[in-house]
Protein backbone atom coordinates (compact mmCIF):
# COMPACT_ATOMS: atom_id res chain seq x y z
CA UNK A 1 0.00 0.00 0.00
CA UNK A 2 1.24 3.52 -0.84
CA UNK A 3 0.30 6.63 1.14
CA UNK A 4 1.32 10.13 0.07
CA UNK A 5 2.66 12.18 2.96
CA UNK A 6 2.65 15.92 2.53
CA UNK A 7 1.63 18.95 4.57
CA UNK A 8 -2.02 18.53 3.78
CA UNK A 9 -2.25 14.77 4.19
CA UNK A 10 -0.29 13.82 7.29
CA UNK A 11 -2.08 13.67 10.59
CA UNK A 12 -1.65 16.82 12.74
CA UNK A 13 0.68 15.16 15.29
CA UNK A 14 2.96 13.94 12.51
CA UNK A 15 3.54 17.52 11.47
CA UNK A 16 4.95 18.53 14.85
CA UNK A 17 8.01 20.62 14.04
CA UNK A 18 6.53 21.91 10.76
CA UNK A 19 9.54 21.01 8.60
CA UNK A 20 8.37 20.01 5.15
CA UNK A 21 10.52 17.80 2.98
CA UNK A 22 8.04 17.91 0.13
CA UNK A 23 5.73 15.06 -0.80
CA UNK A 24 7.03 11.60 -0.02
CA UNK A 25 5.28 8.29 -0.54
CA UNK A 26 5.09 5.80 2.29
CA UNK A 27 4.96 2.27 0.89
CA UNK A 28 3.81 -0.45 3.28
CA UNK A 29 5.55 -3.76 2.72
CA UNK A 30 3.64 -6.31 4.82
CA UNK A 31 5.20 -9.69 5.60
CA UNK A 32 4.43 -12.36 3.05
CA UNK A 33 2.69 -14.47 5.68
CA UNK A 34 0.37 -11.63 6.65
CA UNK A 35 -3.25 -12.60 6.17
CA UNK A 36 -4.86 -9.44 7.47
CA UNK A 37 -6.02 -6.72 5.15
CA UNK A 38 -3.46 -4.09 4.26
CA UNK A 39 -5.47 -1.37 5.93
CA UNK A 40 -5.80 -3.20 9.24
CA UNK A 41 -3.85 -2.10 12.29
CA UNK A 42 -0.54 -3.91 12.65
CA UNK A 43 -0.17 -6.85 14.98
CA UNK A 44 2.46 -7.45 17.63
CA UNK A 45 5.25 -8.08 15.10
CA UNK A 46 7.33 -5.73 13.00
CA UNK A 47 6.18 -3.94 9.87
CA UNK A 48 8.27 -2.72 6.95
CA UNK A 49 7.93 0.50 4.98
CA UNK A 50 9.79 2.53 2.39
CA UNK A 51 9.67 6.31 2.23
CA UNK A 52 10.19 7.25 -1.41
CA UNK A 53 10.92 10.83 -2.40
CA UNK A 54 13.69 13.00 -3.80
CA UNK A 55 16.22 15.50 -2.60
CA UNK A 56 14.61 18.98 -2.59
CA UNK A 57 15.71 21.79 -4.87
CA UNK A 58 14.29 24.88 -3.16
CA UNK A 59 13.92 23.96 0.52
CA UNK A 60 14.64 27.03 2.70
CA UNK A 61 16.94 25.01 4.99
CA UNK A 62 18.09 21.81 3.31
CA UNK A 63 19.19 23.64 0.15
CA UNK A 64 20.88 26.44 2.08
CA UNK A 65 24.59 25.77 2.30
CA UNK A 66 27.80 25.28 0.33
CA UNK A 67 26.11 22.61 -1.81
CA UNK A 68 28.92 20.09 -1.46
CA UNK A 69 26.67 17.45 0.16
CA UNK A 70 22.98 16.63 0.26
CA UNK A 71 21.75 17.39 3.77
CA UNK A 72 21.32 14.14 5.77
CA UNK A 73 18.63 15.90 7.80
CA UNK A 74 16.33 15.41 4.79
CA UNK A 75 16.10 11.72 5.69
CA UNK A 76 15.89 12.44 9.41
CA UNK A 77 12.99 14.84 9.01
CA UNK A 78 11.11 12.51 6.65
CA UNK A 79 11.27 9.79 9.31
CA UNK A 80 10.08 12.23 11.96
CA UNK A 81 7.10 13.19 9.82
CA UNK A 82 6.17 9.58 9.09
CA UNK A 83 6.77 8.00 12.51
CA UNK A 84 3.52 8.99 14.17
CA UNK A 85 1.51 8.12 11.08
CA UNK A 86 2.95 4.61 11.10
CA UNK A 87 2.03 4.11 14.75
CA UNK A 88 -1.51 5.39 14.31
CA UNK A 89 -2.26 3.69 11.00
CA UNK A 90 -0.50 0.35 11.27
CA UNK A 91 -0.09 -0.37 15.00
CA UNK A 92 -3.46 0.70 16.34
CA UNK A 93 -2.24 3.64 18.43
CA UNK A 94 -5.17 6.06 19.00
CA UNK A 95 -4.92 9.24 16.97
CA UNK A 96 -5.11 11.41 20.09
CA UNK A 97 -1.77 10.07 21.36
CA UNK A 98 1.07 12.22 20.03
CA UNK A 99 4.39 10.56 19.35
CA UNK A 100 7.63 11.97 20.77
CA UNK A 101 11.03 10.99 19.42
CA UNK A 102 13.41 10.42 22.31
CA UNK A 103 16.41 9.03 20.41
CA UNK A 104 17.78 9.20 16.90
CA UNK A 105 20.99 7.97 15.29
CA UNK A 106 22.24 8.07 11.71
CA UNK A 107 25.59 6.92 10.30
CA UNK A 108 26.69 7.71 6.75
CA UNK A 109 28.13 4.50 5.29
CA UNK A 110 29.00 5.88 1.85
CA UNK A 111 29.97 9.54 1.97
CA UNK A 112 30.47 9.74 -1.80
CA UNK A 113 26.76 9.04 -2.36
CA UNK A 114 25.89 12.19 -0.42
CA UNK A 115 27.95 14.46 -2.67
CA UNK A 116 25.87 16.70 -4.89
CA UNK A 117 26.10 16.37 -8.65
CA UNK A 118 27.37 19.27 -10.79
CA UNK A 119 23.82 19.72 -12.11
CA UNK A 120 21.90 20.89 -9.04
CA UNK A 121 18.70 21.42 -11.06
CA UNK A 122 17.84 17.71 -11.00
CA UNK A 123 16.26 16.13 -7.91
CA UNK A 124 17.94 12.89 -6.84
CA UNK A 125 15.84 9.89 -5.74
CA UNK A 126 15.92 9.34 -1.99
CA UNK A 127 14.55 6.21 -0.31
CA UNK A 128 14.43 5.37 3.39
CA UNK A 129 13.59 1.80 4.37
CA UNK A 130 11.99 1.58 7.81
CA UNK A 131 11.50 -1.49 9.96
CA UNK A 132 9.10 -0.65 12.79
CA UNK A 133 8.71 -2.84 15.88
CA UNK A 134 6.38 -2.12 18.82
CA UNK A 135 8.09 -1.27 22.11
CA UNK A 136 6.07 -2.19 25.18
CA UNK A 137 2.30 -2.43 25.19
CA UNK A 138 -0.77 -1.58 27.25
CA UNK A 139 -3.97 -3.45 26.37
CA UNK A 140 -2.25 -4.62 23.18
CA UNK A 141 -1.54 -1.03 22.08
CA UNK A 142 2.19 -0.18 21.72
CA UNK A 143 3.59 2.44 24.06
CA UNK A 144 6.19 3.23 21.44
CA UNK A 145 8.01 2.14 18.30
CA UNK A 146 11.60 1.15 17.65
CA UNK A 147 12.65 2.02 14.11
CA UNK A 148 15.58 0.71 12.08
CA UNK A 149 16.55 2.78 9.05
CA UNK A 150 18.41 2.21 5.79
CA UNK A 151 18.86 5.16 3.43
CA UNK A 152 19.65 5.11 -0.29
CA UNK A 153 20.45 8.10 -2.48
CA UNK A 154 19.94 7.54 -6.22
CA UNK A 155 19.66 3.81 -5.55
CA UNK A 156 22.94 3.67 -3.64
CA UNK A 157 22.81 2.47 0.00
CA UNK A 158 24.58 5.15 2.01
CA UNK A 159 23.31 5.38 5.61
CA UNK A 160 21.88 3.33 8.46
CA UNK A 161 20.19 4.44 11.63
CA UNK A 162 17.75 3.86 14.45
CA UNK A 163 15.05 5.92 16.12
CA UNK A 164 12.85 5.57 19.19
CA UNK A 165 9.32 6.95 19.43
CA UNK A 166 7.04 6.98 22.47
CA UNK A 167 3.28 7.63 22.36
CA UNK A 168 1.64 9.48 25.22
CA UNK A 169 -2.02 9.86 26.06
CA UNK A 170 -3.25 13.44 25.91
CA UNK A 171 -3.29 13.57 29.71
CA UNK A 172 0.20 12.13 30.05
CA UNK A 173 1.48 14.47 27.35
CA UNK A 174 0.11 17.52 29.18
CA UNK A 175 1.57 16.25 32.45
CA UNK A 176 4.91 15.71 30.74
CA UNK A 177 5.00 19.27 29.42
CA UNK A 178 3.80 20.85 32.67
CA UNK A 179 6.26 18.82 34.77
CA UNK A 180 9.15 19.99 32.59
CA UNK A 181 8.01 23.60 32.80
CA UNK A 182 7.59 23.49 36.57
CA UNK A 183 10.96 21.81 37.05
CA UNK A 184 12.67 24.55 35.08
CA UNK A 185 10.90 27.24 37.07
CA UNK A 186 12.12 25.89 40.40
CA UNK A 187 15.61 24.92 39.19
CA UNK A 188 18.30 27.23 40.58
CA UNK A 189 19.57 29.84 38.19
CA UNK A 190 23.30 29.24 38.00
CA UNK A 191 23.81 32.87 37.00
CA UNK A 192 23.30 33.70 40.67
CA UNK A 193 25.15 30.66 42.02
CA UNK A 194 28.12 31.19 44.37
CA UNK A 195 30.55 30.19 41.64
CA UNK A 196 29.31 33.04 39.45
CA UNK A 197 28.38 32.99 35.79
CA UNK A 198 31.28 30.70 34.92
CA UNK A 199 30.68 28.14 37.64
CA UNK A 200 30.91 24.38 37.13
CA UNK A 201 27.45 24.15 35.58
CA UNK A 202 27.90 27.18 33.38
CA UNK A 203 25.76 30.32 33.24
CA UNK A 204 21.99 30.19 33.58
CA UNK A 205 21.45 32.83 30.91
CA UNK A 206 23.57 34.65 28.34
CA UNK A 207 25.10 37.98 29.20
CA UNK A 208 22.84 39.91 26.85
CA UNK A 209 21.17 38.83 23.59
CA UNK A 210 23.33 36.27 21.76
CA UNK A 211 24.97 37.45 18.57
CA UNK A 212 24.45 34.95 15.72
CA UNK A 213 27.43 32.83 14.77
CA UNK A 214 28.97 33.30 11.35
CA UNK A 215 26.80 31.43 8.84
CA UNK A 216 29.79 30.01 6.93
CA UNK A 217 31.11 28.36 10.09
CA UNK A 218 27.75 26.63 10.63
CA UNK A 219 27.46 25.28 7.09
CA UNK A 220 24.67 27.64 6.06
CA UNK A 221 24.45 30.75 3.86
CA UNK A 222 21.26 32.51 4.95
CA UNK A 223 21.56 34.34 8.31
CA UNK A 224 18.02 33.35 9.38
CA UNK A 225 19.03 29.68 9.20
CA UNK A 226 21.73 30.20 11.83
CA UNK A 227 20.26 28.95 15.12
CA UNK A 228 23.25 29.30 17.47
CA UNK A 229 25.04 32.32 18.83
CA UNK A 230 28.68 33.27 18.60
CA UNK A 231 30.51 31.09 21.16
CA UNK A 232 30.89 32.65 24.60
CA UNK A 233 33.45 30.07 25.68
CA UNK A 234 36.32 28.61 23.68
CA UNK A 235 38.98 26.73 25.61
CA UNK A 236 40.76 23.37 25.54
CA UNK A 237 38.54 21.90 22.87
CA UNK A 238 35.37 23.10 24.63
CA UNK A 239 32.90 25.54 23.09
CA UNK A 240 29.83 27.00 24.74
CA UNK A 241 27.05 28.82 22.89
CA UNK A 242 23.35 29.67 23.15
CA UNK A 243 20.44 28.78 20.90
CA UNK A 244 18.72 31.62 19.08
CA UNK A 245 14.96 31.44 19.82
CA UNK A 246 13.96 34.39 17.61
CA UNK A 247 14.85 35.95 14.28
CA UNK A 248 15.27 32.52 12.75
CA UNK A 249 13.56 30.92 9.76
CA UNK A 250 9.88 29.95 10.16
CA UNK A 251 10.91 26.39 9.24
CA UNK A 252 12.04 26.00 12.87
CA UNK A 253 8.70 27.01 14.39
CA UNK A 254 7.60 24.65 17.15
CA UNK A 255 4.32 24.22 19.00
CA UNK A 256 3.05 25.38 22.39
CA UNK A 257 5.98 27.74 22.87
CA UNK A 258 8.65 25.02 22.64
CA UNK A 259 11.70 24.54 20.46
CA UNK A 260 10.97 22.13 17.61
CA UNK A 261 12.93 18.92 17.17
CA UNK A 262 14.38 20.26 13.92
CA UNK A 263 15.57 23.40 15.74
CA UNK A 264 17.41 21.30 18.33
CA UNK A 265 18.90 18.91 15.76
CA UNK A 266 20.08 21.82 13.62
CA UNK A 267 21.66 23.46 16.67
CA UNK A 268 23.61 20.27 17.39
CA UNK A 269 24.70 20.04 13.75
CA UNK A 270 25.80 23.67 13.57
CA UNK A 271 27.64 23.56 16.89
CA UNK A 272 29.46 20.39 15.79
CA UNK A 273 30.69 22.01 12.57
CA UNK A 274 31.64 25.22 14.33
CA UNK A 275 33.54 23.37 17.07
CA UNK A 276 35.41 21.15 14.60
CA UNK A 277 36.39 24.26 12.64
CA UNK A 278 37.37 26.48 15.55
CA UNK A 279 39.31 23.82 17.44
CA UNK A 280 40.79 21.63 14.69
CA UNK A 281 40.50 23.70 11.52
CA UNK A 282 38.02 21.59 9.54
CA UNK A 283 36.37 23.48 6.68
CA UNK A 284 32.59 23.66 7.21
CA UNK A 285 32.03 24.16 3.48
CA UNK A 286 33.35 20.65 2.77
CA UNK A 287 32.20 18.96 5.98
CA UNK A 288 29.13 17.09 7.15
CA UNK A 289 28.09 14.90 10.05
CA UNK A 290 29.34 11.43 9.24
CA UNK A 291 27.45 10.15 12.25
CA UNK A 292 25.20 11.39 15.03
CA UNK A 293 23.53 9.88 18.09
CA UNK A 294 21.03 12.02 19.94
CA UNK A 295 19.07 11.28 23.11
CA UNK A 296 16.32 13.79 23.89
CA UNK A 297 15.71 14.18 27.63
CA UNK A 298 12.82 16.64 27.63
CA UNK A 299 11.22 19.61 25.87
CA UNK A 300 12.79 23.07 25.79
CA UNK A 301 10.79 26.26 26.26
CA UNK A 302 11.44 29.06 23.79
CA UNK A 303 11.07 31.76 26.46
CA UNK A 304 14.06 30.47 28.44
CA UNK A 305 17.69 30.29 27.25
CA UNK A 306 19.09 26.97 26.05
CA UNK A 307 22.82 26.44 26.31
CA UNK A 308 24.84 24.14 24.05
CA UNK A 309 28.27 22.92 25.10
CA UNK A 310 30.48 20.97 22.70
CA UNK A 311 33.68 19.13 23.58
CA UNK A 312 35.84 17.94 20.69
CA UNK A 313 38.01 14.85 20.71
CA UNK A 314 41.35 14.38 19.03
CA UNK A 315 41.30 14.69 15.25
CA UNK A 316 41.60 11.47 13.26
CA UNK A 317 41.12 9.99 9.80
CA UNK A 318 38.44 7.72 8.38
CA UNK A 319 39.11 4.68 6.20
CA UNK A 320 39.50 6.95 3.16
CA UNK A 321 41.96 9.25 4.90
CA UNK A 322 39.49 12.09 5.39
CA UNK A 323 39.89 14.28 8.50
CA UNK A 324 37.35 13.51 11.24
CA UNK A 325 36.58 14.94 14.66
CA UNK A 326 34.32 13.41 17.31
CA UNK A 327 32.18 15.91 19.24
CA UNK A 328 30.22 15.39 22.46
CA UNK A 329 27.37 17.86 23.00
CA UNK A 330 24.83 18.72 25.69
CA UNK A 331 21.81 21.00 25.52
CA UNK A 332 20.64 22.32 28.88
CA UNK A 333 17.98 24.71 30.12
CA UNK A 334 18.33 25.94 33.71
CA UNK A 335 20.66 23.04 34.53
CA UNK A 336 18.21 20.44 33.21
CA UNK A 337 19.28 18.28 30.29
CA UNK A 338 17.34 18.81 27.07
CA UNK A 339 19.46 16.58 24.82
CA UNK A 340 22.76 14.75 24.77
CA UNK A 341 24.57 13.88 21.56
CA UNK A 342 27.71 12.48 20.03
CA UNK A 343 28.57 13.43 16.47
CA UNK A 344 31.39 12.80 14.06
CA UNK A 345 32.34 15.64 11.72
CA UNK A 346 34.07 14.52 8.51
CA UNK A 347 35.71 16.78 5.94
CA UNK A 348 35.73 15.65 2.31
CA UNK A 349 38.89 15.54 0.21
Amino acid sequence: MTVALAHGTTSPPARRGQAATGTVHLIHRPPLQASHALDAAGGPGEENFTLVGATPLTHPLFNDGPGHFHDPQIAAEAVREAGEFVGHRYFGVPDDRPGLFYRFALDLTDLAAWRTAPDLSRPVPLATHITARPAGSALEVPRGLDLRLRVSVDGRPCATGVAGLVFLTSERYREHVEHSREARQVAPDTWNAPDGPDGPDGPGRPDGPPRPADSAETGRRTPENVVIGEPTEVSRGRIGTWLLPTRVSPVFTGEDGRFSGLHLLEALRQTSLLAAGRVHGLDAARSTLGGCRVHFRGPAERDQPVRCVAVTGRPGRDDEGRPTVAVTLTLTQRRRAVAEARTSVVQDH
